[in-house]
């Protein structure tokens, strides 16, 4: 990974003992070294809340992304974690951040871990989480997916190249389809 990629300062907040935001953005890609720091500190409290017979499902999602960032493959990790979620919003956290980094390289199949994390979430979301997520994933639905990985980018790149697709094709007429109508119009 580029050293020169942004702290991901979201990722690191899966440290906490808070339930994280489902709105947040966890999947940034960090340069090599921050990853794997980060990946010792989840090992680390992560023992320590299994020694305090305390949950520990975000640390583990956290170690998820950084075992994405250092280049293992997490399709069992990923599978495992699916059947240790204990309710909806552990459920949701996993697809979105798996949704999150599957984009990230824009992978086609982030869109489905998107969406079922997003479903997953609505209950628990409060209006303005809500919109927020409704309003990001329609933009990134607009990049174009490969089944092969492209160079990892951030949210804030993902998004302006998403806005610019979108601003050509409403120059082009054609449409792209919007699952959400009735609440962004």
């Amino acid at each position: 990974m580029d050293a020169s990629l942004p702290n991901p300062v979201a990722a690191a907040s899966l440290l906490g003992r808070e339930p994280p935001s489902l709105a947040g953005w966890y999947a940034d890609p960090p340069a090599r070294g921050v990853a794997e720091a980060l990946h010792a500190s989840a090992e680390q409290a992560l023992q320590a809340r299994l020694r305090a017979a305390e949950p520990g499902f975000q640390l583990r999602v956290l170690q998820l992304v950084c075992d994405f960032w250092l280049a293992e493959v997490i399709t069992l990790q990923y599978r495992r974690l699916l059947d240790a979620a204990a309710d909806a919003r552990e459920l949701a956290l996993l697809e979105l951040v798996h949704g999150q980094l599957l984009v990230s390289c824009k992978y086609r199949q982030a869109q489905q871990h998107l969406e079922r994390g997003f479903a997953l979430a609505v209950p628990l979301l409060d209006a303005a989480d809500y919109f927020h997520l409704v309003r990001r994933h329609e933009l990134l639905g607009y990049l174009c997916m490969s089944d092969k990985p492209s160079q990892p980018r951030s949210l804030d790149a993902l998004l302006a190249e998403a806005a610019v697709i979108r601003r050509l094709q409403q120059g082009t007429g054609r449409q792209h389809y919007c699952a959400h109508l009735d609440t962004v119009g």
